[in-house]
């Protein structure tokens, strides 16, 4: 079964805003994180069971995995029914936890 994708506006939201931090900084990694935002989404897309489990709540099992290159930001997403729902898209070492209790 082929998996569509959707991105949350806060998720997408991440991606911009990191973008946009990663632009200021060098403007070849913005462009490289953004591309392999989507290289990431379309593995998961592939097997959305890849990532590491980090909680359930009513609406699906939330997981997480490193955006490929760059490790320190990680996508969090679910899977329903037949979509893959990309929730966030945050720093490593942000206090994820707080934000999915």
């Amino acid at each position: 079964m082929t998996l569509s994708q959707f991105i949350t506006p806060e998720a997408e939201r991440n991606i911009e805003d990191i973008g946009g931090y990663l632009e200021e900084r060098n403007a070849s990694v913005a462009r490289r994180f953004t591309r392999s935002v989507g290289k990431t989404i379309e593995m998961l897309l592939r097997n959305p069971n890849l990532g590491e489990r980090l909680c359930a709540d009513l609406t699906g099992e939330i997981r997480y995995q490193t955006v490929l290159e760059f490790k320190n930001y990680l996508i969090f997403y679910r899977r329903v029914d037949s979509v893959l729902e990309i929730v966030r898209v945050l720093h490593g070492a942000r206090d994820y936890g707080k934000l999915f209790d």
